[in-house]
């Protein structure tokens, strides 16, 4: 059968029960089916390629993964909860909430099968490239990674209690587990027919209502119902989706297109049965955490060395700073990972680079920044995770934050974006995503390159290949400017000419036409142009690439070219 494999990295999953408030501290566990759906329909709408996969071919999977209520295989979970006290409203004195979760070994995966649904091929397909977007089920602290595979259900321990799971009917008394209440879509027929009873019997009742006003035309009838219609679209898929204040302010007491299904699923147990330190994690610490950036109006990318190092100050904000009593400066608390610093509160001399990178990205080619990568070599641990999860915005105050010169009496607004975490991982789970961190044999300039050192002989091409091997990484095989189709130039000593640049959305930009200087004054900066170049390897590279000065920061950054194909 075909079957979803969830592995939650941070070993909790977070639910709140339909109908339930959060400080009931109720767990939806097993995930409830309708729960799985949703999220499913969320991604594609987020995240799924639309040239590849429509949105009738998404009705038409929930339609398929909807026939029958799924089954499960449960890791040993125990309730747990935290509880802090919050200011719901300005002025007034905190609440005591509680936060309800189900723990369990992070190591452990859970699975849900659907045993009767038959899949066709492309349908297959576009379940994949949902499940490898898919980075959290239930709310948004429940993490997870998944995947698609075959499974034969013979280790299930959660099925409906009244069928094996196959559709027959099973004998009383075969299991000896809790009933959980769990909502589970309805099949496509019953929701079809389940609509068509729902609205008959809301017109007929608008129709009573309306006796003191007269009989109401078909218009006005329409009219009165269109807030009624919307929470039951024609297509499951759309119904399963409507918002649940939407269903709330039609006053629903369920959701329409769902049913209440009992579950036989193991209880869950109030006290760890294991060691109390748990599991030792194999998996290695993520080197690359992805951000979402939004606002209006975002950032150019000619601006990306502003919103690199405005990133890496929002972060270190998150550690927090102490005064050093010495020099009377500030000193971030950050580790050297984030702040680039040593013990010494001295820039790091690494040459492997092995500090982070706050790369702004224009993943989508209209020329502003909508994503922010940061990461480094040695990986991210928990804490330091914990901290990048809790970046929710970067912004810059009236006195500006990157060294400009302010006229006092000019007012200037503040600008702020939203971020938004797309998840942590290795470079190859953001691949189909992100150039930056794409895999190829030929990398282009997407930010100008700037010399970390005074060019000498070979001009750039030897300034890359000297960095390139004090990375330690491939040797390339050919270096090449990247000009503009119209230019005929030639470039001579490895210098560029005007007609250097690349193109962004429909609009030649030079080097110049970049901010190319860091915030801080009094910087060595021997190269205070640049250049755009493309580099082939003989050989599959792995990204981020970034090179020179500013590397850190989003300058002498290379994105894979799609020609030679990503793996």
């Amino acid at each position: 059968m075909i079957a979803l494999r969830l592995r939650f990295p941070a070993g909790r999953y977070h639910a709140t029960p339909w109908g339930r408030h959060v400080n009931e501290a109720a767990i939806a566990w097993p995930p409830e089916p309708v729960r799985i759906l949703r999220a499913l329909i969320a991604c594609h709408h987020r995240k799924a390629d639309k040239t590849q996969f429509s949105d009738d071919a998404l009705a038409d999977l929930i339609d398929a993964l909807a026939v029958w209520s799924p089954i499960y295989k449960l890791p040993e979970a125990i309730r747990a909860h935290t509880r802090h006290y919050m200011p719901l409203q300005p002025n007034t004195e905190p609440k005591l909430l509680f936060d309800a979760f189900t723990r369990f070994d992070p190591e452990h995966p859970l699975i849900v099968g659907w045993p009767s649904a038959a899949l066709r091929s492309e349908q297959r397909m576009h379940l994949d490239h949902l499940a490898a977007r898919l980075s959290y089920l239930g709310r948004a602290e429940s993490w997870v990674d998944a995947e698609v595979f075959d499974w034969n259900g013979d280790d299930a321990n959660a099925k409906p209690h009244d069928c094996d799971g196959e559709g027959k009917e099973r004998s009383p008394g075969t299991l000896d587990l809790r009933l959980a209440p769990l909502y589970a879509p309805l099949s496509p027929d019953d929701y079809r027919r389940r609509r068509e009873q729902l609205i008959d019997d809301e017109r007929a009742r608008r129709r009573a209502g309306w006796t003191k006003k007269g009989k109401p035309t078909v218009k006005a009838l329409e009219k009165d119902m269109r807030h009624f219609l919307a929470t039951l679209p024609e297509r499951l898929a759309s119904a399963i989706a409507v918002e649940t204040s939407e269903l709330h302010a039609v006053r629903w007491s369920e959701p329409p297109a769902c049913q209440r299904v009992l579950y036989a699923a193991p209880e869950l147990a109030s006290v760890w049965r294991g060691s109390r330190r748990g599991t030792t994690r194999t998996r290695p610490d993520p080197t690359v955490a992805r951000f979402v950036l939004a606002g209006r109006p975002r950032p150019r990318i000619e601006d990306a060395v502003k919103i690199g190092e405005l990133m890496r100050l929002a972060t270190l904000a998150q550690f927090g700073w102490t005064k050093d009593e010495a020099t009377g400066r500030l000193r971030a608390n950050a580790p050297s990972v984030i702040s680039g610093r040593g013990s010494d509160n001295r820039p790091l001399r690494d040459a492997d680079h092995r500090h982070a990178f706050w790369l702004p990205e224009d993943a989508d080619g209209d020329g502003e920044i909508d994503h922010v990568v940061v990461c480094a070599r040695v990986g991210f641990d928990q804490k330091v995770r914990g901290k990048l999860d809790r970046l929710t915005r970067l912004w810059i105050g009236r006195a500006g934050n990157f060294g400009e010169e302010v006229d006092a009496d000019v007012p200037r607004p503040r600008q702020e974006w939203r971020l938004a975490l797309e998840g942590f991982g290795m470079p190859h789970d953001f691949r189909d995503a992100s150039r930056l961190l794409g895999k190829s044999h030929t990398w282009q300039s997407v930010t100008p390159f700037l010399a970390a050192g005074h060019l000498k002989a070979g001009g750039y091409p030897a300034e890359i290949q000297r960095l390139l091997k004090c990375r330690k990484l491939r040797e390339p095989i050919e270096i090449d400017f990247v000009r503009s189709a119209s230019s005929n130039t030639p470039i001579e000593n490895g210098l560029s000419d005007k007609d250097i640049g690349i193109c962004i959305n429909g609009r030649l930009r030079r080097a110049i036409d970049f901010h190319r200087f860091r915030s801080r004054g009094g910087e060595r900066q021997p190269d205070p142009i640049g250049t755009f170049l493309r580099v082939r390897f003989a050989d599959l590279v792995e990204g981020p690439l970034a090179l020179g000065y500013g590397c850190h920061f989003g300058l002498g950054l290379f994105a894979a070219v799609s020609e030679d194909g990503w793996e």
